[in-house]
């Protein structure tokens, strides 16, 4: 490709362009663990890959490092896979296309993966090098972390030795994240029951489409705090609203790709009385501006459509497919839109230690209606158990009492703060010698994997930091090219300063 040849320093770049020759999506990393694979044979380096594609790289130390204790190099393979509305690549099957400028790296109309490729192309850099100074390193690239952290709870802890972790996976230079907040995915189902519709061109009926889109979205850890709001929360409140003066009944309802991702946009498909459309155009534009009026400065391009679909029109948005489409019953669109509006999204309690600190939040990150249920995929995070504990049995008692139920998956611990940490102290120096001034050390509402591998190795003393990245999780998201080089620098500063 050598789209990013020039760009310094040329080696992390180098090997960015080279894990971005294949797709890497969460639950499609084979490709990606093999090139890593490959890279370490081709200099006969010992490596590990276990069988959910997680890798493993040893490198032995540098002459006058060797009695060094080990330094564990860590981020995460996998990436998140959102593209523009009209963009047709298949990121499943095909690779991201970069580009840059001069400021920063990006991909054409999709995620970059900086979140966490740039990781593994800094980690890949040092062990190519025999130049770099560094003690014994086990460099471990970690799979699905996008999806649950799959990858490093099922890493075996055994076959890490080291006790220091340098975790690449934060996303603003400048900052060292000491201590993250846990999470759970609560996979919600509510049964329903679906009615033929016998006659789409009965001209007493009328096929509407209700939209919400052009959400800031983002990561549902880090931006949750700045309520941008969500798109499938807004539709949710707007149809419930609306059937509080109108009934109609729900056919479709879709927002969300991922639960860690605050939706940008969310669409439902509804019939009604054609005599009752201009009542119930009124009643959402109502409900439209009610919420702009809340949202609108942290979500500027905020946009609700509503539409007519005629039957040419339903053809030409879900194909000939629309014949066989089923509306729910007066108690199912019931439940649906109940349960949406009562489950709550966002904040749910700032930290009274730390200023500006989300303490607790959950995420509908997905909706979507199926043959005989509705689905909701919400990511509940928390620096404290109980109230994750709590966020949870909330959603559970709501979802119950629509004769629905739970399951959880990708529980995963928080990362406690540490008072005293050598590694911390050390990491401070290298940054202070290379920035000429002090980091800001944090703990962030986000789930790390340093939660889990603090977990499983007893002892580790751990820290997380990285390069500026923007807008993650987004097609927008771009990897500021100076940032990658002061971070590199100080990276090298940390493995020379561990003798």
């Amino acid at each position: 490709m050598n789209v990013l040849n020039g760009l310094k320093p040329q080696k992390v770049f180098e090997f960015f362009e080279y894990i971005s020759s294949v797709p890497r999506g969460s639950g499609n990393t084979e490709q990606v663990s093999e090139l890593c694979v490959k890279f370490a044979k081709e200099r006969g380096l010992a490596c590990i890959k276990d069988k959910l594609n997680n890798i493993i790289i040893y490198k032995p130390a540098t002459p006058g490092y060797e009695n060094s204790p080990t330094v564990v190099i860590q981020g995460h393979l996998d990436m998140v896979c959102a593209k523009t509305s009209d963009c047709t690549k298949d990121m499943a099957t095909e690779p991201i296309e970069l580009m840059h400028d001069d400021k920063y790296v990006f991909a054409k109309d999709t995620t970059l993966g900086g979140d966490d490729g740039i990781a593994v192309a800094y980690a890949l850099a040092v062990l190519d090098s025999n130049e770099i100074k560094h003690p014994p390193i086990e460099a471990v690239f970690t799979v699905d972390e996008e999806t649950g952290m799959d990858g490093a709870n099922g890493l075996t802890p055994t076959l890490i030795t080291g006790r220091r972790l340098l975790n690449i996976d934060s996303e603003e230079e400048g900052i060292f994240t000491c201590g993250c907040a846990g999470g759970c995915r609560v996979n919600c189902s509510i049964p329903i029951i679906m009615e033929e519709i016998e006659d789409f061109s009965n001209p007493d009926l009328t096929y509407v489409t209700v939209a919400y889109s052009g959400f800031r979205g983002g990561h549902s850890g880090t931006e949750i705090g700045k309520q941008p709001a969500s798109a499938i929360s807004a539709l949710g409140r707007a149809l419930y609203d609306l059937i509080e003066q109108i009934p109609f009944k729900l056919i479709r309802l879709d927002g969300g790709k991922f639960d860690n991702v605050i939706a940008d946009n969310a669409s439902a498909l509804i019939e009604m009385d054609s005599s009752l459309f201009i009542d119930a155009l009124r009643y959402l534009r109502t409900s439209d501006q009610k919420l702009k009026d809340e949202y609108l400065c942290v979500n500027p391009d905020m946009t609700m459509t509503v539409s007519k679909q005629s039957e040419e029109l339903l053809d030409k948005t879900y194909g000939n497919d629309y014949k066989s489409m089923k509306r729910l019953d007066d108690v199912s669109t019931s439940k649906v839109l109940t349960t949406l509006f009562m489950i709550h999204q966002g904040v749910i309690e700032m930290s009274m230690d730390l200023k500006d600190m989300v303490q607790t939040s959950q995420n509908i990150g997905i909706v979507k209606i199926d043959e005989d249920s509705f689905k909701m995929s919400i990511l509940v995070r928390s620096s404290i158990e109980s109230q994750k504990t709590d966020a949870i049995k909330k959603i559970r008692i709501c979802v119950e009492m629509m004769d629905g139920s739970v399951e959880l998956k990708g529980n995963y611990p928080g990362w406690k703060f540490e008072n005293e940490s050598a590694l911390r102290e050390l990491c401070i120096s290298s940054f202070k010698h290379v920035y000429g001034k002090d980091p800001l050390v944090n703990i962030i509402h986000a789930g790390l994997e340093c939660g889990l591998f603090v977990d499983k190795l007893g002892g580790l003393d751990a820290i997380s930091f990285g390069p500026n990245i923007l807008d993650i999780h987004t097609p927008k998201e771009r990897l500021d090219i100076a940032s990658v080089e002061r971070v590199w620098r100080m990276l090298l500063d940390i493995l020379e300063k561990m003798c």
